[in-house]
């Protein structure tokens, strides 16, 4: 376990790298645009764009791992952010925004598709669980850390631009920096949404539904943030608690899951994310006190539901369709992911900042409920089209 740990040290730290800004660049999007007289509406079309670059990159990151190879994958797709988070300082307009975060989505898609395929194909079976927890909190540590970038980074200046460009270029270096072991590549064809679903309905469900509560709570969450009055630096306070939460248990339900049975944690998990997420909402006006320690929960929980559900398709497939089946699950984190920030905006424009809640609520009761129809088990099949 340790030396497969260190192995993987140089993707998980340029991963923190990259995903520093990238937690710094989301929550300035919104509040910029915010602070630019946009309303909810467009800013969630601007944050479903990056998701909508997600799933057109999904469909091709395999394929191009398989040209390229997962280091030089890597570096193509970090300094292309770099780039485009340059591009969008130059003017401040939602539609320009929107271009250059679909573009965005397509590198962020291979990033995670390179990651994710690297760790799972170098773990064994008995520790993915455990990997992705790793891989998870690492990327939530950053996260949560790329929030509080917002207390010293102006909005409504330059500096967010090119801090979250210096990291996006600077987390190129350790997985450049020495020889490293990588997978083993594999001309393994992308796998088609419905072979996807076909070889898990809740692994498939559980992506839409990680991709919908993670795009709004990155897009939304800081304009609920903004309507109830708090401050920039208690926005990005209240952004870190949430991502830390999710970094606190990923580990322990990451491990847990691994040890029992996989689907009644995924089940578990879902079902106290939509009770917290429900007493938000029926506390609204909610004491900032009471959302920082209910939100941290709610973090914790929900956070989870990404890793716990990848885990559960892997347990269905063999090492030669890791990569094809991480495309696959990508795919379907962002078709809920493009659906949720507008899905979410409604909400809230009928039933207020507390419908972000009630919306996080709902759809996280779908999934307990989705779950609790008893799954096939077929043994694992060739998905090649």
């Amino acid at each position: 376990m340790a030396l497969l740990i260190r192995s993987l040290i140089p993707p998980l730290l340029s991963l923190t790298l990259l995903i520093f800004g990238s937690g710094l660049f989301s929550t300035f999007v919104s509040i910029r645009l915010e602070m630019s007289g946009f309303d909810v509406e467009v800013i969630g079309l601007v944050t479903s764009a990056l998701y909508i670059g997600i799933l057109i990159g999904s469909l091709k990151a395999s394929r191009w791992i398989s040209l390229l190879g997962h280091v030089r994958s890597f570096v193509l797709f970090a300094g292309a952010s770099a780039a485009l988070v340059l591009l969008q300082a130059v003017w401040i307009d939602p539609w320009y925004w929107a271009a250059l975060r679909l573009i965005g989505g397509i590198c962020m898609a291979g990033i995670f598709v390179v990651i994710e395929s690297w760790l799972l194909i170098l773990a064994s079976p008995s520790l993915r669980g455990a990997i992705l927890s790793i891989y998870l909190a690492v990327f939530y540590a950053a996260l949560s850390a790329g929030q509080l970038l917002i207390i010293i980074a102006d909005p409504s200046g330059l500096s967010p631009f090119f801090i979250t460009a210096g990291l996006s270029a600077l987390s190129i270096i350790p997985i450049t920096s020495k020889k490293i072991e990588t997978p083993k590549l594999c001309d393994a064809p992308a796998m088609k949404l419905n072979h996807f679903f076909k070889l898990s309905p809740l692994g498939f469900m559980g992506g839409i539904i990680s991709g919908m509560l993670l795009a709004v709570i990155y897009g939304l969450l800081p304009v609920y943030a903004t309507e109830i009055g708090l401050s920039v630096s208690q926005i990005g306070t209240l952004m870190a608690i949430v991502i830390f939460g999710g970094l606190s248990l990923q580990w322990p339900i990451g491990r847990w899951a691994d040890k029992g049975n996989r689907k009644f944690v995924l089940n578990l998990a879902s079902f106290l994310s939509a009770i917290l997420a429900l007493s938000i909402a029926l506390q609204h006006p909610i004491h900032p006190i009471a959302l920082n320690l209910i939100i941290w929960f709610f973090g914790g929980f929900s956070f989870t539901l990404y890793p716990l559900s990848m885990a559960y398709v892997c347990e269905k497939i063999q090492e030669d369709q890791i990569v094809p089946a991480t495309g696959g699950f990508v795919l379907s984190y962002s078709l809920g992911a493009i659906a949720g920030p507008l899905c979410a905006a409604f909400f809230m424009d009928h039933l207020g900042s507390a419908g972000l809640f009630y919306f996080l609520s709902l759809i996280t009761l779908t999934l307990a409920c989705f779950g609790l129809y008893p799954a096939k088990s077929p043994a694992p099949e060739n998905l090649d089209p």
